[in-house]
């Protein structure tokens, strides 16, 4: 497991802080004026697994898994997984990413959609399943809105993803290229 030096998490942390405001503010303008998270952890612990949005003692918010979500920094290709039901979904389905916080970007979202679906409950006196048709509509609107438009082109990353795990299954693949490795020898030469 990748370990995080403060400097990473204090980057991380200050991003999703940010990120967490600006979605909460929209959903105040565009959903319900009286939402706010009242509730927001981000918890760093490396035995922490699954983030969660839902409704605390103090009122709507967020619990995110930080070690979980944190991953992409080396600018490789990554397939970000969503519920199996709907992973294939074009707009709120799972995506591939290069991109350093978009895993953490995904799950901030789907968490607050948790928050607004508890809060809804709350103020309109129905309930539905975790991911059922309330949560969908919420978490469709703040994919478009805040992550979706972001993305590379989803079919190039997924042909480049699928090539490199096709590679890695048949142990076919060039570690380094023959230029790359020429620069290494030339940089260290030159040390």
């Amino acid at each position: 497991m990748k370990r995080f030096t403060q400097q990473e998490q204090a980057e991380f942390t200050k991003y999703a802080n940010d990120y967490i405001r600006t979605v909460n503010k929209w959903c105040q303008d565009n959903i319900y004026n009286k939402f706010n998270l009242s509730h927001i952890n981000l918890d760093w612990s490396p035995s922490r697994s699954c983030s969660r949005g839902g409704v605390y003692a103090d009122g709507p918010g967020i619990n995110i898994a930080m070690y979980r979500c944190c991953k992409n920094d080396t600018g490789d290709v990554q397939r970000v997984y969503e519920y199996k039901s709907f992973d294939l979904d074009p707009i709120i389905g799972g995506i591939y990413t290069r991109t350093k916080f978009q895993n953490l970007e995904l799950t901030i979202l789907h968490e607050i959609a948790h928050a607004l679906q508890y809060y809804s409950y709350r103020i309109n006196g129905f309930r539905c399943k975790p991911h059922g048709t309330v949560w969908k509509n919420f978490y469709r609107r703040l994919r478009e809105e805040f992550l979706n438009s972001q993305l590379e082109d989803q079919v190039e990353l997924k042909a480049e993803y699928d090539k490199i795990k096709e590679q890695i299954e048949t142990g076919k693949f060039k570690l380094i290229t023959d230029d790359s490795l020429a620069r290494l020898f030339g940089r260290a030469a030159s040390n």
